[in-house]
């Protein structure tokens, strides 16, 4: 069957930032659709706006008569009662990637992966293919500057969707033509290391054949039965962006390769990466506080993409003449650990950084790593650093900061961006 078969949907889930796409894609093909989550978020809202049945909380009695699919995001466990009254009663379940490779099939999807970029590089190349004259269907892990959405219909063949590494969810997939932005090691808390993730990434490429394209850079090595793209034949320093770092010249290398192979013009392709606004937190500039401070906000959780995100700041806001105040909210226990010396060694190279609790997110707190531990290392190392005890004390720290030149980063993949959206910024 087609997913655009099943015609009554329950999402588990569903305010997750890729499940809640597919549920936009089965409700715009007329799917009744509803779901649960375990808490409100403005995706919900907007969710409940669009038309969709939205439950806070999960409990068996979500689940309508008549249902003929449950898609459920990995990160719950098999005892979900939810899921667990599905499959009582006989419902077809299946995850989100699952329930997503199902849809490639009916399309000439377009895969963008990667540790780092795997966004920006599926926005850009949805951005690019518009300017092109083509109309894709988009499915991605965050929200497009211009709608606010993470899915957006398209009236040709093709799908732009993004594909997640994390316990080999894209093998799950069916590309015709792959982009990776990179591969490095990360979620270490599934693979077992880098050559664990080499072999995920290479077995990803295998789903190729002879009919598609392989596009990455030259220090990705990958076999494939495609055609091999070097993105780096595409001069980086050529490409005019809108946003901000050379990591996203780099990304627009990929989608600039990948689209000149395709057959399309380069120069509307180029014209397309120009005019690119960028993501939702993916260095999104929010603002201005009242003492003139400028404010941005990023997803990065990784110690490379914090790096990335500096090095851009820097570039347009030089030392000396401006400050970097640095708020991370790191992302899980796992992680912080196992890059601990690369999170300190990035994060003292800001002039102040602003430490929040750990995000636990799907894992156990690991008592043996903590905020506290990086805030004495970046100092141990030369830095400046401080604990904050909540996300909550983030706005006020920020509405105090009175130097003009002083340019705050709030980075992190947890949920202290909520409380960043609690300032009153001016544009």
């Amino acid at each position: 069957m087609k997913l655009t078969d099943y015609k009554n949907i329950h999402c588990i889930g569903i305010g997750g930032i890729g499940l809640s796409a597919l549920a936009r894609y089965c409700h715009a093909n007329g799917a009744s659709v509803g779901g649960s989550d375990g808490a409100t978020s403005d995706i919900l809202e907007k969710l409940k706006e669009e038309g969709l049945d939205i439950f806070i909380g999960q409990d068996a009695s979500n689940l309508k008569d008549g249902l003929d699919l449950v898609i459920y995001t990995i990160a719950i466990s098999d005892d979900n009662v939810e899921l667990v009254e599905a499959r009582k009663r006989g419902i077809k379940c299946m995850t989100y990637p699952e329930a997503l490779g199902l849809l490639t099939k009916e399309y000439t999807t377009i895969s963008i992966c990667g540790t780092h970029g795997k966004t920006t590089t599926t926005a850009m190349t949805y951005y690019a293919l518009k300017a092109c004259g083509i109309n894709p269907t988009i499915i991605i892990g965050s929200l497009l500057s211009d709608g606010g959405t993470n899915f957006i219909a398209g009236d040709s063949k093709y799908l732009v969707v993004e594909s997640c590494e994390y316990r080999r969810s894209f093998l799950n997939l069916n590309p015709r033509h792959i982009i990776v932005t990179n591969i490095d090691a990360d979620h270490l808390d599934y693979y077992k290391d880098i050559e664990d993730i080499h072999d995920a990434f290479q077995s990803f490429a295998d789903k190729l054949d002879e009919e598609g394209f392989l596009v990455t850079h030259s220090n990705v090595s990958l076999n494939t039965k495609a055609k091999k793209i070097d993105a780096d034949c595409i001069d980086r320093k050529s490409i005019e962006l809108s946003v901000l770092g050379e990591h996203n010249q780099s990304n627009a290398q990929l989608v600039c390769a990948l689209l000149k192979e395709l057959g399309l013009d380069e120069i509307k392709i180029r014209e397309g990466l120009k005019n690119f606004p960028g993501t939702w937190r993916r260095l999104e500039y929010k603002g201005k506080t009242e003492n003139g401070v400028v404010v941005y906000d990023d997803y990065g959780h990784h110690p490379n993409e914090i790096k990335a995100t500096l090095e851009a700041l820097r570039s347009k806001y030089p030392t000396p003449d401006f400050k970097l105040h640095v708020f991370f909210q790191p992302h899980l226990h796992s992680r912080t650990k196992a890059f601990f010396e690369e999170f300190t060694d990035i994060l003292k190279t800001a002039d102040f950084v602003s430490l929040m609790p750990i995000y636990k997110a799907r894992l156990e707190t690991d008592l043996s790593v903590s905020s506290l531990d990086l805030r004495d290392s970046i100092i141990e190392k030369g830095g400046h650093a401080e604990t904050l005890s909540s996300i909550t004390d983030m706005p006020s720290k920020i509405m105090d900061i009175t130097e003009s030149n002083t340019i705050v980063l709030n980075i992190g993949a947890g949920d202290a961006f909520a409380e960043l959206n609690k300032i009153p910024l001016k544009k």
